[in-house]
């Protein structure tokens, strides 16, 4: 398939000069101070004064985003952090007592009660939720939490094990895990979980520093935990804790006892005692699926992908190859994970991850790409605070396009049976994920409201939440590795709480599924893209309608999905 070699094209300014260098605090300091002094005469300047701050925040946003890339890419240079570090503590956070000053100028102008009630009465909440939250004394508790939350990834990146001679990042080791030979997994697994074990101690610590920051802030905005303070902070405002919680539960008493299924399936298969923590990565057929050898290779077919969905969405992810704007590959020094990082200023995102030829890059470069049509579909919204989209709605925009995809994943696999098998893994795993999407936030309610723990409760509390969601695997001999289980999870450390998202989205995006399979593809993306143009405009549970399906996560709706699975499954069977 053919496509142009059009790049990304920055948008123009609209209200600040194209010289304006923000890496100054001064010259940003400078253009501060006149909003802040703006005369306010009308709704119509209300709103433009409005607009005018979002624009400075998405000139301040982008080279942040260009330093996040850059440190995040090449994990293993100082300097790159250092510059990160620099700029959010020289500029960023000094920013922040003005956005409380432009929030309250908003808030409390009379013009604003002149605005229409239905288009704005949704800025209205986030903006009043965003001042009531605020302390000037946060910023700087914020900005050591930063420095700390980079130190993982930076710690991470670094780890390295010598495997048959060479030397391996534990990423690159993943793909052993597929190995048929069950010494190679075993021996594999092993290496990876002794080398977390070296780093034990120093990621508990490193932990156990940012708790502290996080309970500071909490106690600091009046509350009395740092699970409610964020709760808030997330803007939560379709759900309580409580609802969370009830979710947890759902997903114990409706997905574990079907998951134990596929792993007693896996025993028979495998022919083995009992599934052991490095079997459960092994395909069952005896052949790992290779749906690309080079990056360009696996570029382009996610490209033709995209384009067989929509042309324009091809096109964007083709725009992006050509403007560089994608680091696909795993190598030395980049930190791990994946991620859609939205250039705000330019209207467009950067795609990062770590690529080694697995069905599971595939799954992460469509997933990213639906953040990034996103990106893209959000770029003409004006007010800042619409763009920036909670991760319960982020999520549903990614995972809703892994679904949407999976029926031209033959671009991939031209073999019928790989084929069929991809999307056996996609339905499997989209339930076989939620049960540590339980863990990793039913384990953070745990910290933050019992702060005052050692790390050998912290540890014990986690072997229990194992225990809950356990869906059958065997520990015997190896259970003095199963505490470090997350400190993998990178969430925990950089972005606390969020990660329950996924599970929110999961659901959300086998509905969409469900929908696309009733009523047709065409009706099913014309709601999807509805859902991208909105932004944050109106509150999350009105999103989730316009995407055409229900903001649920009750035991109900999780039974009616694991059916829907099930259903699924036998079809491609």
């Amino acid at each position: 398939m053919n496509f142009t070699d059009k790049k990304i094209v920055k948008k123009p300014r609209r209200y600040f000069s194209e010289s304006l260098v923000v890496t100054k605090w001064e010259n940003v300091e400078i253009e501060m101070k006149k909003l802040e002094e703006e005369e306010i005469t009308s709704p119509y300047e209300l709103i433009g004064f409005m607009e005018k701050v979002g624009e400075l925040s998405d000139i301040l946003s982008e080279e942040m985003a260009w330093r996040y890339i850059t440190m995040t890419r090449f994990a293993d240079n100082d300097e790159y952090s250092n510059k990160f570090n620099e700029f959010y503590a020289g500029v960023i956070a000094k920013t922040k007592p003005y956005d409380f000053k432009f929030n309250q100028k908003f808030y409390d102008s009379p013009y604003r009660k002149d605005l229409d009630k239905e288009q704005y009465a949704h800025l209205n909440m986030i903006i009043a939720n965003d001042i009531e939250l605020y302390r000037e004394e946060n910023i700087p508790l914020q900005v050591k939490e930063q420095e700390l939350a980079n130190k993982y990834g930076s710690i991470f990146s670094k780890l390295t094990v010598t495997y048959k001679g060479e030397e391996k990042t534990l990423s690159q080791l993943a793909p052993f895990l597929k190995d048929q030979n069950r010494e190679v997994r075993r021996e594999v697994w092993s290496l990876r979980m002794e080398k977390m074990m070296e780093k034990r101690e120093e990621f508990n610590k490193l932990f156990d520093e940012m708790k502290e920051l996080r309970i500071q802030q909490a106690k600091n905005a009046g509350f009395d935990n740092y699970r409610d303070y964020m709760h808030q902070a997330k803007g939560r405002f379709s759900y309580t804790p409580q609802d969370i919680v009830a979710f947890h539960d759902a997903v114990e008493k409706e997905v574990v006892p079907f998951l134990k299924g596929f792993t007693e399936e896996r025993k028979n298969i495998l022919k083995i005692d009992s599934v052991k923590p490095w079997d459960t990565s092994v395909d069952l057929d005896g052949k790992v699926l290779k749906p690309f050898k080079e990056i360009d290779e696996f570029i382009d077919k996610g490209i033709d992908i995209l384009h067989t969905i929509k042309p324009e969405f091809g096109e964007r992810l083709n725009m992006m190859k050509n403007s560089e704007f994608l680091d696909l590959e795993n190598r030395k020094g980049k930190a791990p994970g994946g991620y859609n990082y939205p250039l705000q200023e330019t209207g467009a995102p950067f795609i990062f991850m770590n690529a080694v030829g697995l069905h599971r890059n595939v799954v992460t470069l469509l997933h990213e790409a639906g953040h990034a049509m996103h990106t893209f579909a959000m770029k003409n919204i004006k007010l800042d605070p619409y763009k920036g989209t909670p991760s319960e709605v982020a999520e549903l925009a990614s995972m809703t396009m892994e679904f949407l995809s999976m029926d031209h994943w033959d671009k991939y696999y031209s073999d019928a049976n790989d084929l069929k098998k991809a999307k056996r893994d996609q339905f499997k795993g989209a339930l076989g994920f939620l049960p540590w999407c339980m863990i990793v936030d039913a384990f953070q309610h745990w910290i933050y409201l019992n702060p005052q723990h050692k790390m050998e409760e912290r540890e014990e509390y986690f072997l229990t939440l194992l225990k809950r969601y356990d869906t059958g695997i065997d520990w015997t001999d190896v259970e003095k590795f199963k505490k470090l289980l997350w400190l993998f999870q990178l969430h925990i450390f950089e972005v606390p709480f969020y990660y329950i998202e996924y599970g929110m989205s999961q659901l959300g995006a086998l509905s969409v599924y469900r929908n696309y399979k009733k009523f047709g593809k065409e009706k099913a993306l014309e709601k999807y893209e509805g859902f991208l143009k909105l932004g944050y405009t109106v509150p999350v549970d009105k999103l989730y309608e316009t995407a055409g399906i229900k903001f649920d996560f009750s035991a109900k709706y999780v039974k009616e999905l694991v059916d829907f699975v099930k259903e699924e499954l036998a079809a491609i069977n």
